[in-house]
């Protein structure tokens, strides 16, 4: 998971050079010009963005090096949405692979010879991701542009890339060092799946005229032309997709059954959506389609937001890993990633408008060593090397004792960008950046009874609501419904295809005193204990499967006090400690596998029929994908909502919208709706 940097020395004209390929990353001459007249005018972006009529384009690149090619398609896109600010298209994905990512001080470096794109480097600066593995989702508002730099071998990631079965790319930077230099990525393979994930009239360009290169992009679809090559170089290939073409590998095209995600038509800016929740999961959904333009309204039972278990007043945020790259570990780290970034345009965006405060501190998380069993496991970890130092790294007791401001003799392991937020007021701030669109209607006191899908000129959903303030009912019409109800969802009987673990957890509310006042990060052992806010510590926290009770009790305080003393045994702190009793309870749904449930919502019982082939070894693109849907779900978070929720929503909104995905499909099938039906279907009869 943790990636090799590449390697990098700058040549006389300051100019970088891979030293692995022994190839500079743009030309001598010119590195804009170069970008401009090879993939810019070579996929003729600025016609074709005139022509479009959908509100995104998506550029395809295969070597993202310095940024300098994603930095000036940004900057062509910014410039075309200046001069057009009606124009139906409005917004700019840019999906872009790296096996070697540059340091970011080498990549600024490199950009500093541009100082026309300082704007855009900057704000590529800002938000560079460290080298883990996988896609990070970056947002640039500012330039209507989402970039994901999936890192990694191109071999292995672009066949990961969810994709309508028409097609997700609509034009291709093809780079990457000279063929020459780099014959491992220009293989057959990686043209197949480039035909396999180019829609009819998908363009391409890209600096070599090489045979290799002409032959295999011919063979799989694409009509081929040259054109006059830049600076030095006398020819460069451009072309354009058929998908009807004889040789194109129509078989790559065929979708992963029950784990396929654009059955629906895509939401869009005249779509209704009904959003059911109050809490984390329901404030990201929401913000998310809001940021697309969709009209969306917002019930909730009762007065207030977050009332459920996003309504603690502190909750630690950091990922759970493992010593292996699982499929589990991978989901949380990408997860926290994503949100850290989310959380910080939130907590911003806040300050700079004058909205609610969201109290946080990203002072770290410690998980202590405190045993035996747990030393052995967190040294594995360390000795694996699978994560990055900038996302977890061990520390010594002396570490610990320095970055936790008190004497600790437990070494431990360190998540620097982690720590803590007040969920509430963070649902808060969300939902106020929703108003702030005008496209967000709040509808409090409105308990969700049932759904209905109904034919009207189109497919739609009628939902049915129990109105708090009056024994009355209201029953309105959407586009599409998300129901993000929590534990509430064990009470749904729409979920009753779908396992449900609810599980109560009780987090004591400390008061501040000597020593826990001087604790300075999020200390985590079997609970947690965080450092003060407004005069008191949040500790716990107690987990009972299947008690749905919401009331304090204290026998569950005694738990856990009693937990932080064995797991602090060797100190003198939470002996010492004095509490007022002072406690909240709420319930936190989880899933079986433990991981969210994010997708479509059927009666899967229902559907299970249509899915035998599975038993008996057929594969998943021989099965029927769902039918389509008029209500999905963004659930089963756990007590990992904080980490899990904007990348969920993230990605069930790009999904309702034909969007790039931010995942693989390996981790999207491992949080889909269907996984459980579908592994059923595959162990009945195997």
């Amino acid at each position: 998971m943790k990636s090799k940097h590449a390697q990098v020395h700058f040549n006389e004209s300051g100019t970088p050079v891979a030293d692995h390929f022994d190839d500079v990353y743009f030309s001598n001459d010119s590195g804009i010009d170069e970008t401009q007249h090879v993939f810019v005018a070579g996929n003729d972006l600025a016609e074709r963005w005139q022509q479009w009529c959908n509100p995104t384009f998506v550029i395809a690149e295969t070597g993202f090096g310095t940024g300098l090619n994603f930095l000036v398609a940004m900057r062509a896109f910014n410039e075309f949405k200046a001069a057009n600010p009606d124009h139906p298209l409005k917004r700019l994905y840019f999906i872009t692979t790296e096996k070697f990512p540059l340091p970011q001080q080498d990549m600024q470096r490199a950009l500093e010879a541009f100082p026309a794109l300082k704007d855009e480097a900057q704000a590529l600066a800002s938000l560079y991701p460290m080298g883990l593995e996988g896609c990070h989702r970056l947002h640039f508002d500012n330039h209507s542009t989402t970039l994901d730099l999936w890192i990694g071998d191109v071999h292995e990631l672009l066949p990961q890339w969810h994709s309508p079965v028409n097609g997700l790319i609509d034009a291709w930077f093809l780079d990457g060092f000279a063929p020459s230099k780099n014959p491992d990525m220009w293989t057959d393979a990686l043209f197949s799946q480039m035909a396999r994930l180019s829609k009819t009239g998908t363009t391409f360009g890209t600096f070599t005229a090489a045979g290799i290169v002409k032959r295999g992009l011919a063979g799989v679809g694409f009509t081929i032309k040259k054109r006059n090559g830049f600076g030095r170089k006398r020819d460069m290939l451009t072309g354009v997709f058929d998908q009807d073409h004889d040789n194109v590998q129509h078989k790559l095209r065929l979708p992963a059954g029950p784990y396929y995600r654009y059955v629906n038509g895509s939401l869009d800016k005249t779509s209704e959506v009904a959003v059911v929740g109050s809490g984390l999961a329901a404030a990201t959904a929401c913000l998310a389609l809001v940021k697309r333009g969709i009209s969306t309204t917002l019930y909730f039972d009762g007065d207030t937001l977050a009332s459920g278990a996003s309504g603690n007043p502190q909750g630690g945020f950091y990922p759970q890993l493992h010593s292996e790259a699982s499929i589990a570990s991978r989901i949380q780290a990408h997860s926290f990633l994503y949100a850290r970034q989310a959380y910080d345009h939130t907590i911003e965006h806040a300050k700079t408008c004058g909205l609610s405060d969201v109290a946080h501190d990203f002072c770290g998380v410690i998980q202590l060593s405190f045993n035996d069993k747990v030393a052995e496991r967190q040294n594995k970890l360390a000795a694996a090397d699978v994560w990055p130092e900038a996302l977890i790294k061990s520390v010594d007791s002396k570490e610990v004792s320095d970055i936790a401001n008190l004497t600790l003799p437990y070494s431990g392991l360190y998540i620097g960008l982690g720590g803590w937020l007040s969920p509430p007021q963070l649902v808060t701030a969300m939902i106020e950046e929703a108003l702030q669109s005008g496209r967000l209607t709040l509808k409090p006191n409105h308990t969700y009874v049932s759904h209905e899908a109904i034919e009207t000129t189109k497919q739609q959903v009628q939902i049915r609501f129990n109105l708090d303030s009056a024994e009355s009912e209201e029953v309105i019409t959407a586009d599409h419904l998300i129901l993000a109800l929590g534990a509430g969802a064990v009470h749904a009987s729409d979920f009753d295809s779908l396992s449900l673990r609810p599980v109560r957890g009780q987090v004591e509310a400390i008061p501040t005193q000597m020593p826990i006042e001087q604790l300075n990060t999020v200390l985590c052992h079997k609970g947690y204990m965080t450092p003060v806010f407004e005069g008191r510590h949040a500790l716990g926290s107690t987990y009972v499967k299947n008690d749905l009770s919401t009331d304090v009790r204290s026998d569950e305080t005694e738990m856990n006090l009693a937990t932080h003393e064995q797991a602090l045994a060797n100190t003198d702190i939470v002996q010492a400690l004095q509490h007022d009793g002072k406690a909240r309870a709420a319930t936190r749904l989880g899933s079986p596998d433990h991981q969210p449930v994010v997708g479509a919502l059927h009666n899967f019982d229902s559907l299970k029929e249509h899915y035998t082939m599975l038993g008996v070894g057929k594969p998943l693109t021989s099965a029927p994908v769902l039918p389509s849907s008029v209500v999905s779900t963004l659930t089963c978070l756990g007590s990992r909502g904080l980490t899990t929720a904007p990348l969920m929503a993230e990605v069930l909104v790009s999904s309702l919208c034909k969007e790039p995905l931010p995942l693989s499909n390996e981790l999207l099938n491992a949080v889909n709706t269907s996984r459980f039906m579908t592994r059923e279907a595959i162990r009945s009869q195997g």
